[in-house]
């Protein structure tokens, strides 16, 4: 999937596993009971801010999302 994404291929990954999520994307959607819960940036989130976003279905405080995918 890096070499993927090191050429500019876009993938679509489905995952829990925090550190592949945060270790190979750029833009993460999070979804709760089948709804969307916010699309934002990897690098403007920490693990625990998208954590909370899984379990409670909320968005963290002051974070700007991205558009849609």
């Amino acid at each position: 999937m890096r070499k993927l994404k090191s050429q500019g291929v876009g993938i679509f990954l489905i995952s829990h596993d925090m550190p592949d999520v945060f270790g190979l994307s750029d833009r993460l959607t999070v979804m709760k009971n089948g709804r969307m819960v916010g699309t934002y940036r990897t690098a403007e989130v920490t693990e625990d801010e998208v954590l909370g976003m899984i379990i409670a279905g909320k968005q963290p405080e002051g974070k700007a999302q991205t558009h849609s995918l």
